[in-house]
């Protein structure tokens, strides 16, 4: 293997993540380990914790539970305290039921750097987080908290922070600041699709005038995704960067699914993972 710094990031998409959890499974069942850096934004960061902890078909198990379960979605909570997403919910469901291997995850990036990417709400930027034995399971739920969907905001290290996917969706730019020659980026949607403004943003960012730096946030965040497709379909010298993306849209919404999709998206994530790998093992990868 060639002495680079290769970095693995990983998109967020909530439920879409299935996807992910199959290219990863792919990567666990090869012990294909060899980036130096680490990046996930969102459920993304969620399924980044279960590979760094050698758990095999656990994020499908999960988000296959969690996709037929009315206490972790439902939009009759969209005013209520907890949100159409529960976070407190799915924290004690993984818990209880599915614990992250902490220990397995700190060995294996012992000579890395892993960060879960969220969103300082006070300055609409993007934080950098690097979680540790005490601090993990906290920069997880801080890149994944929605404001229009959970409860509100997560506070950490005095910072009012949220979803890492309205500042800084696809962090391959980060990537690169952090010198990384080759960056494996898994998405969960097709390579050219791009965003729009949606309804939801559109209401979000009218409920939140007063607040300029969240508001900009939520205008823009299709802005930020575009531009980070974009930017990767670009050439940059000296950077290699290779998706790994579904064909076409997922049967798996954001917050909708069913076993059967779950299961029909995670093999297509499998499937592609595998090929990957062999592809680029063949090469000297």
């Amino acid at each position: 293997m060639k002495h680079e710094k290769i970095a693995l990031v990983l998109q967020g998409g909530a439920l879409r993540t299935v996807f992910t959890a199959g290219v990863l499974d792919a990567f666990v069942s090869q012990n294909f380990y060899p980036f130096s850096h680490y990046i996930g934004v969102s459920g993304g960061a969620m399924c980044l914790s279960y590979y760094l902890g050698n758990q095999y078909r656990v994020t499908l198990e999960i988000i296959k539970s969690l996709s037929e379960d009315k206490e972790f979605i439902n939009v009759l909570n969209a005013f209520k305290e907890e949100g159409v997403v529960n976070l407190k919910h799915l924290k004690h469901f993984t818990t209880t039921e599915y614990p992250i291997d902490y220990s397995q995850a700190i060995e294996k990036t012992k000579n890395a750097i892993v960060e879960f990417v969220a969103t300082d709400i006070d300055s609409g930027k993007p934080e950098y987080l690097r979680p540790n034995m005490n601090s993990w399971n906290d920069c997880l739920i801080a890149s994944s908290t929605l404001p229009l969907f959970s409860k509100g905001i997560h506070e950490l290290g005095g910072k009012k922070l949220m979803d890492g996917g309205w500042s800084d969706p696809i962090p391959v730019q980060r990537a690169i600041e952090l010198g990384a020659t080759k960056i494996i980026v898994i998405r969960t949607s097709p390579k050219e699709k791009k965003d729009k403004l949606s309804y939801i943003n559109y209401l979000g960012s009218f409920w939140n005038k007063e607040k300029e730096a969240w508001k900009k946030c939520i205008q823009e965040e299709h802005l930020y995704y575009n531009s980070a497709i974009d930017f990767m379909n670009q050439q940059h010298e000296g950077v290699e960067i290779i998706q790994i993306a579904p064909p076409k849209k997922l049967k798996t919404s954001s917050h909708t699914s069913s076993r059967k999709k779950a299961e029909y998206d995670y093999r297509l994530g499998l499937d592609l993972g595998l090929q990957f790998i062999l592809k680029n093992r063949i090469h000297n990868f």
